[in-house]
């Protein structure tokens, strides 16, 4: 693209440089912070990282991620290993109060770290005023705001990818320093403890735009132009990575060696073998989208909307960034934009594509490379009628998606918590009213930023990204809202509501029963287990596949509980759960069940003797569960003090 429009916005942007990225950074930590001490879970993940450092802490077993005393094994130790320092100092305080935003922290400083990663790959590329202005482009991303407070290894793995994508580009782009190389196995290594092989992906894109380089450059040597089909020409995407062998089997063995070592030293630590549940884990998420992929890819534009909505506000422009690319290439060939494609590509097809079709999150390592790509086109291509016209296109959209996103919340009275869950607050009037008003104001800023300003790109860029910021504050105080089992909205939240109400009754050591499913629907409520300490101990619940009459025993004589996951695991002695349960002498025991499982306790209930019934409470509340959705929580537990 021509460089040429925003030459004097590049040669400010270089001799301030310090000070402006300093100034993005500041942005973006502000506004990544923002919303991290709401008190509870925004979505189902984030309890079950919270729980697993909880008891890291506790164990002092940094090795083998845990979650209620079971090994959790569904992903890699690095985001536990960034939560735990924070963890430690939340353990001084033994972890009362309000710790989440804390435990949030690490996942923010990761999102600031992207936006540096970010300016500092697009500066590489396109020059510095691109890097900046990219910068504040992906700050202000819907997702990326939404992903940077949530306790989730994306934004550690998304850190990764991008730090190592940008020592990737550096060597793509003649630097063959150790340095560069060392960068890139560091990364490559941390992006595997983060999620795996899919920290590969990246690597396999560089790997590509090498191989279509040598092609390229080989056609033009002797004098042809390279075709799509010469420039994936087999023999030569093998022969550049044969040159290029000793640096990618470096990165390779810095990626491989951590992980693998990680995987004996959790085994030799826990007894458990955490490559099964990694496996597992792949193949359950993969087997319930795989078979779909051609469902979805026989429809028009797959990523359509994900491309566009969860870009918000900036994907619309994201077809005149790819038209922008596409002419480029065509007209001569930009080993910049092959690289960018290639990474793009390779991330999108093999991992949004196979992994999990169209998972928003999963989109999340792909937007740096599209905000520089956006930024690209909107400060550097050629303001001729074509620029103009993808341009009013793109701000039309945003205007477009803006308006549909307010219309869906004042027509069902709700807001969206996490991107996939939407929670009714209409009866708070006070509160939407502003946040609407908040909305429309956003919607008249970006069109008056818009319309005409195709020559100022920049203006429009500064001025969308501080619209999208000031909404921020309506928007949270629409949320729900819990501070006890009287002050909530729009109605208790289970996990903290559910504990609240059994710490009013507890006496003691108290043994919480339930049955598996019951945490994997519902866990945050295993990590306010912690309400119930009182001495400083680790709190573990017992979710147990026994027979009715047992569960109530266990209701009755709570010291059986040691037994009764003996009789379900053998190998009891490896798990910190049953160590808990057999040291622990309780006093009491409560049975938490959903209304399926209750349905199925009740017929149990109803045949036992009456002067047993009798001491049998059961109540019943309504709460907002962690996917926000009202349901219904049955707790049981013996009342012996309604003996007469």
């Amino acid at each position: 693209m021509n460089t040429k429009p925003e030459s004097g916005l590049n040669d400010y942007s270089r001799k301030n440089w310090p000070l402006l990225l300093g100034l993005l950074l500041l942005f973006s930590a502000v506004v990544s912070f923002y919303g991290t001490w709401l008190n509870y879970f925004y979505d189902i993940d984030e309890p079950k990282y919270a729980r697993a450092v909880y008891e890291m802490v506790h164990s002092g077993n940094l090795l083998a991620p845990m979650f209620d005393g079971m090994p959790r094994m569904e992903k890699p130790p690095l985001a536990y290993w960034v939560m735990f320092p924070f963890a430690w100092l939340a353990s001084l305080g033994d972890f009362s109060g309000n710790v989440l935003p804390l435990l949030r922290l690490p996942t923010v400083i990761c999102s600031v770290l992207m936006v540096l990663g970010t300016s500092l790959t697009g500066r590489k590329l396109f020059g510095p005023a691109t890097g900046l202005m990219a910068g504040m482009i992906l700050q202000s991303a819907l997702l990326f705001k939404f992903m940077a407070v949530m306790m989730k290894v994306d934004v550690v793995f998304a850190c990764c990818v991008t730090w190592a994508t940008y020592f990737y580009l550096l060597r793509y782009l003649g630097d063959k320093s150790s340095r560069v190389a060392a960068g890139g196995a560091i990364l490559t290594a941390l992006g595997v403890l983060a999620k795996g092989p899919f920290a590969f992906l990246p690597m396999a894109g560089y790997a590509l735009a090498v191989g279509i380089r040598h092609n390229v450059n080989k056609k033009n040597e002797s004098g042809e132009s390279a075709t799509f089909m010469s420039a994936f020409d087999i023999k030569g995407l093998v022969a550049a990575k044969w040159a290029d062998r000793n640096v990618l089997l470096l990165w390779f063995i810095a990626g491989c060696v951590p992980f693998f070592l990680w995987l004996y030293a959790a085994w030799l630590s826990s007894g458990f073998n955490y490559t099964q549940g990694l496996t597992g884990q792949f193949f359950h998420n993969t087997a319930s989208t795989s078979s779909k992929i051609m469902e979805k890819l026989s429809g028009l534009d797959p990523y359509f909307d994900t491309l566009t909505v969860i870009f918000f506000p900036w994907g619309g422009y994201v077809f005149g960034a790819f038209y922008g690319i596409y002419r480029a290439v065509r007209e001569k060939f930009n080993e910049k934009y092959v690289f960018m494609a290639c990474v793009f590509m390779v991330y999108l097809l093999v991992f949004t594509l196979l992994f999990k079709l169209k998972s928003n999150r999963y989109m999340l390592p792909l937007l740096p490379l599209l905000s520089i790509a956006v930024c690209d086109w909107l400060l550097n291509a050629k303001r001729d009628k074509t620029y103009s016209t993808l341009f009013e296109m793109g701000f039309v959209w945003i205007l477009s998606m803006a308006g549909m996103l307010g219309y869906r919340s004042v027509k069902s009275a709700s807001v969206s918590v996490n991107l996939a869950d939407r929670v009714p607050v209409g009866q708070y009037t006070e509160l939407m009213l502003p946040f609407f008003i908040a909305l429309g104001a956003f919607f008249l800023v970006m069109l008056v930023v818009s319309v005409k300003q195709s020559r100022r790109p920049a203006l429009h860029i500064v001025v969308g990204a501080l619209a999208v910021t000031v909404v921020m504050p309506f928007y949270y105080n629409a949320l729900p809202s819990y501070t006890s089992l009287t002050e909530n909205r729009p109605l208790p939240i289970l996990g903290q509501a559910l504990t609240d109400r059994i710490a009013e009754f507890a006496d003691g050591n108290t043994l919480v029963l339930h049955r598996p499913f019951f945490i994997k629907a519902f866990p945050d409520v295993v990590y306010y287990l912690k309400k119930l300490d009182k001495g400083g101990n680790c709190v573990y619940s017992l979710g147990s596949n026994a027979r009715s009459g047992d569960l109530v025993q266990a209701l009755a004589t709570p010291n059986i509980a040691a037994e009764l996951f003996k009789k379900e695991h053998p190998d009891a002695d490896k798990y910190p759960l049953y160590k808990f349960l057999k040291k622990t002498k309780f006093k009491n025991a409560v049975l938490l069940l959903s209304p399926v499982d209750y349905q199925k306790l009740k017929p149990f209930l109803d045949s036992l003797p009456p002067m047993v019934k009798q001491l049998i409470e059961v109540e019943e509340m309504d709460m907002l569960t962690i996917k926000w959705m009202k349901d219904k929580v049955f707790i049981v537990r013996f009342n012996p003090g309604k003996m007469k």
